[in-house]
């Protein structure tokens, strides 16, 4: 009878134990996704959803459309070119760096696969540049690539953002992801999003 109760207790503990860890989970959701939850607490993104969604949102924007359309014009139809610049780590967090270095990893890479832009790796172009220099025939190679290096074009877009950190009612954390996008010709913006749901 002892045995039979003493079960039943560890059963009930057990349960409850569960439900507690099941309540106070995050839940990170896809771009769009609804998700039923309690009402104080929105879906949640986690950094590489967020940098999807804000892509997908700036795909979408008319004003992007306006401007980009604007600048491949003044090119004669040619793509733009953009350049990944810095994702600005504005939280106190110095051990998230890494994901953010990674996060435009992510942006060069999905904007090239929308195929609107040419694209440029600036460390690429560094790591380049040593291996002419410093090759075997001490940069003298005959190749096209070495005898093009004076008549790059340069690039027309860059794409700036951060990352910032709130503490919430109720010591609730959450981030603020901006990304945007500056035409480097007329210093304007071509197009800016911001994720404020994003939990890391």
């Amino acid at each position: 009878m002892i045995l039979k109760k003493a079960i039943q207790l560890l059963a009930v503990a057990v349960c409850a134990f569960a439900c507690g860890c099941a309540e106070t989970r995050t839940r990170y959701a896809n771009p769009g996704e609804v998700v039923a939850g309690a009402p104080d607490r929105p879906t949640m993104y986690d950094l590489e959803t967020a940098t999807q969604s804000l892509v997908q949102k700036m795909l979408a924007s008319s004003q992007f459309s306006k401007n980009y359309n604007g600048a491949k014009a003044q090119k004669d139809g040619k793509l733009p070119i953009v350049v990944i610049g810095n994702i600005a780590n504005k939280t106190t967090e110095r051990s998230i760096q890494g994901r953010l270095d990674a996060t435009g990893e992510m942006l060069r890479t999905v904007l090239f696969e929308s195929s609107l832009f040419e694209v440029k790796d600036d460390d690429a172009a560094v790591a380049i540049a040593s291996r002419i220099m410093n090759g075997a025939d001490g940069g003298l190679e005959d190749g096209s690539l070495v005898q093009s290096m004076g008549t790059q074009e340069s690039p027309d877009f860059i794409v700036l953002g951060d990352l910032r950190h709130f503490e919430d009612v109720g010591g609730y954390h959450t981030y603020r992801l901006r990304i945007a996008i500056h035409n480097l010709r007329t210093g304007k913006i071509v197009w800016e999003g911001v994720e404020t749901r994003v939990k890391l």
